[in-house]
């Protein structure tokens, strides 16, 4: 009994430790995009496209990453992928070129995906194993890698590092990591029996042996409802310091505290949010983080007030923490479908919102204002908290 609890904590730390290494990976080249812009002398727009490759990069993986990891096993996917991703960011370092760091960048994204897919995998795998709600968890170390990257970059480059020494040390101390916390991620064979049941086979066979590649109603339904949060979150992460400067008058060295808020409370939700589950079940605590994120949005527009505009985007992050989670745990029960499948799909619509979503934000509040932009998404979020508790279960 001893022995497989400890089975059952080194599986979860493994998993971890993937979406930390993600996020980390993740956020360690956004303090490098002003050097990449300068060092190349790039105009807004050009800059754009080229942060573009990384979104076009992960939208051409996701077709693939899902079968490559069951191909291959989590394990193998994660260690690969990480890799490749600390290898492009150190040629980016290099600045020898902008069409070399645009291959880089779709080379980064691709990568990106294959741990986000497989990473959730494996995470649906554990679950699985130890009969617990384990997702939020897994995905706070994304969002902890995500401060911690940013974090050590900004610092090293504070105290007079150059853009390729900062990336080597940083790659160095995440690499190390992943050979010591990756090493209990399930290889293919296990993988694959801890995703599917008997059941679930049987289900399956129609969509594979048949002439047409068929997805179940419900699949489309969290998908949508993960391109939403994904939008939200993307609103936040791209406008809110934007929005905190031209609203409410507040400095551009502060702005970014706004976001910070955000970060601090989603990473800190994530960490309590199995327990949470366990105590109120999956549907409500979906149900009742997207009202959250709707008052969050509400209270950031509607109350012309710096405390409550930061408590505002505090509150979103607080609500929108677990839900992504939580609807990625529900979608590997699905039956009808190979959870890789399954998992690729929602990521697919999931990333086309966190791409598409600012975009939209921005077109609209080109023409009605940012206010709105926000009040829209805070009524389109109800869609996740009224969907969500028409299909997911009583727990």
């Amino acid at each position: 009994m001893h022995f497989l609890h400890n089975q059952h904590k080194n599986l979860q730390t493994a998993n971890k430790t993937a979406f930390l290494i993600m996020g980390c990976l993740e956020a360690s080249w956004a303090p490098l995009v002003p050097y990449v812009k300068s060092a190349f002398a790039l105009d807004e727009g050009e800059m754009g496209l080229l942060l573009l490759c990384s979104g076009f990069g992960s939208l051409c993986a996701l077709p693939i990453a899902g079968l490559l990891c069951m191909r291959i096993g989590a394990k193998v996917s994660v260690h690969i992928s990480s890799v490749i991703m600390a290898i492009t960011l150190l040629t980016i370092s290099l600045f020898i070129s902008p069409w070399l760091t645009a291959a880089m960048l779709m080379l980064f994204g691709g990568c990106t995906i294959v741990i986000d897919v497989a990473a959730n995998i494996n995470g649906i795998a554990v679950e699985n194993k130890t009969h617990r709600h384990l997702m939020s968890g897994f995905h706070g170390g994304y969002s902890l890698g995500t401060l911690i990257g940013a974090g050590a970059m900004s610092l090293l480059f504070t105290i007079g590092l150059t853009p390729l020494w900062a990336v080597a040390l940083v790659m160095i101390a995440l690499l190390a990591t992943l050979v010591w916390g990756c090493r209990d991620l399930l290889p293919r064979e296990e993988l694959k029996s801890s995703t599917t049941c008997e059941s679930n086979k049987e289900d399956i066979k129609p969509s594979v042996t048949g002439h047409h590649f068929s997805i179940p109603p419900m699949v489309i339904v969290v998908g949508m409802l993960c391109f939403i949060m994904y939008a939200s979150e993307g609103a936040v992460m791209n406008w809110a310091a934007i929005f905190v400067n031209q609203e409410r008058s507040v400095s551009l060295q502060y702005a970014g505290f706004f976001y910070t808020a955000f970060a601090v409370a989603m990473t800190t939700m994530r960490f309590c949010g199995d327990r949470i589950v366990e105590r109120l079940g999956q549907r409500r605590v979906v149900t009742l983080g997207a009202l959250l994120v709707t008052v969050g949005f509400l209270s950031v527009v509607l109350i012309p007030h710096v405390i409550a505009t930061i408590i505002g985007f505090a509150l979103v992050g607080v609500g929108a923490a677990n839900i992504v989670p939580q609807l990625i745990s529900f979608a590997g029960g699905i039956k009808g479908m190979a959870v890789q499948n399954i998992i690729s799909f929602i990521n697919a619509l999931g990333y086309s919102g966190a791409l598409i979503g600012p975009v939209v934000i921005g077109f609209v509040a080109k023409h009605f204002g940012l206010h709105t932009s926000f009040v829209g998404i805070a009524i389109i979020v109800l869609i996740v908290a009224i969907t969500a508790k028409k299909i997911m279960k009583k727990q």
